[in-house]
């Protein structure tokens, strides 16, 4: 397994920086299921492509029968004067070894049009495989962002939580003092308990999201370290026929269907070759002791076997009409599946827009909420604000960057669907 995950980084086209979601994707490369599932199904089809090889090679067989007859086969004759003699037919025990050879000289291209057909099917499950491994890394790509977002949904919690108790304190000093009535000092409580509980659900969130990303990667991994590690924001300049492009051209399932297409074109041509003569080269050696009065017995003989089928019932124009309407159904296929990339890329892309201005608009929230905590620090310390002024902006501040933060959980999302339908790495692409 680890020589498929290092292969695999070569075919997977995604650019892996943080150390913590290389180790996530190494594991799900070696553990996921889904991905072991199209491993054992890509060597199937390579065991199958070997098989139709194996056709043109001559079968030899050997058969060895010990016979014991209860009762002998023979007949009399009698001579004048003489009595009457037995002439028995069979040794009442014998042996019978025989060796025989089959080699195809002519199959009307049955066996080069199979072969060909199982190498097309082997390209496209080598594809179907490789689609299976960009889908899974796709979703654990956007499980570690999910969780990056959902680390820092927890710590932006506990800055609401701390501002809020800090912010009840004072209110509840001035209350002491009788500066502000119980109304104040109720809202600040209220404030309080509903951060607790805010901070409970980012936790059972946080929770949620680990465990998804622990299932995708087959349970391999304990711990997930993310101290140090936040979501950026890297730019798509690529317009949408580009991408469109890219996708046609690069994505693993178009492929696969483009290779079972021209399987499809071989399996026509592999039933048209039913309809024409066989030839086989045939060679044998026998060798027996069943023949009374000569001892053993041996004997060779070489053969050519043709084969030409008249009439089976209308099996073979059956079956060409069968492998004409495969190959028009993977026509159809592959149509469908490049209007549904299209749509991929089209949503994704569209998400990503929306996600963009989200960020931006987050970014502007986040400098208001500094300068709104600088301003109210300054008021403080000039004794023309209050402690309540710092303490909302403080909360300001973290409910900002908790929206940009969310901001750029979802761009990364949309950027690693993106990534999914072209099928190549578009971060730091021009």
């Amino acid at each position: 397994m680890r020589f498929l995950a290092f292969l695999l980084a070569f075919l997977v086209p995604f650019t892996v920086k943080a150390d913590t979601l290389s180790t996530i994707v190494k594991a799900a490369l070696e553990n996921n299921p889904e991905i072991k599932r199209a491993l054992e199904e890509e060597r199937i089809s390579e065991l199958q492509y070997r098989e139709a090889i194996a056709n043109f090679l001559p079968d030899i067989s050997l058969q060895y029968t010990r016979t014991s007859l209860s009762d002998v086969p023979g007949y009399s004759m009698a001579f004048p004067g003489l009595p009457a003699t037995r002439f028995e037919i069979l040794e009442s025990s014998f042996y019978e070894f025989k060796l025989s050879l089959r080699q195809p000289l002519f199959t009307g291209g049955r066996l080069s049009f199979g072969v060909k057909l199982r190498k097309e099917l082997k390209t496209a499950t080598f594809y179907r495989f490789k689609e299976t491994v960009l889908k899974v890394l796709t979703e654990v790509k956007k499980d570690y962002y999910s969780l990056l977002e959902a680390k820092s949904a927890v710590e932006i919690a506990e800055k609401i939580l701390e501002s809020a108790k800090e912010h009840y304190k004072t209110v509840k000093a001035f209350y002491d003092e009788g500066v502000v009535p119980r109304r104040d000092l109720l809202e600040a409580a209220f404030k309080v308990k509903e951060a607790e509980e805010n901070l409970e659900r980012a936790k059972s969130a946080y929770r949620k999201t680990l465990e998804k990303l622990k299932k995708d990667t087959g349970y391999s991994l304990e711990n997930i370290p993310l101290d140090g590690e936040k979501l950026d924001y890297v730019p798509v300049k690529l317009s949408e026929e580009e991408l469109i492009d890219l996708a046609l051209e690069n994505r693993p399932i178009i492929k696969a269907l483009q290779a079972t297409k021209k399987g499809a074109d071989y399996g026509v041509k592999l039933t048209y070759s039913q309809f024409l003569p066989a030839v086989f080269l045939s060679f044998s050696y026998d060798r027996t002791d069943q023949y009374p009065g000569i001892g053993t017995f041996d004997a060779s003989a070489v053969s050519v076997l043709v084969n030409f089928p008249i009439f089976q019932g209308g099996k073979r124009f059956w079956k060409l009409k069968e492998a004409k309407s495969k190959k028009r159904q993977v026509e159809l296929s592959l149509e469908e599946t490049k209007h549904a990339v299209r749509l991929q890329v089209v949503a994704a892309l569209s998400s990503l827009k929306a996600a963009k201005a989200r960020v931006e608009a987050a970014e502007a929230m986040v400098e208001d909420a500094k300068e709104l905590l600088k301003t109210s620090r300054e008021r403080y310390r000039e004794h023309v604000g209050t402690s309540t002024e710092v303490v909302d902006a403080i909360a300001y501040l973290a409910r900002a960057e908790g929206f940009l933060n969310s901001a750029l959980a979802d761009y990364n999302r949309a950027l690693a669907e993106l990534e999914y339908a072209t099928g190549v790495t578009l971060k730091g692409a021009p």
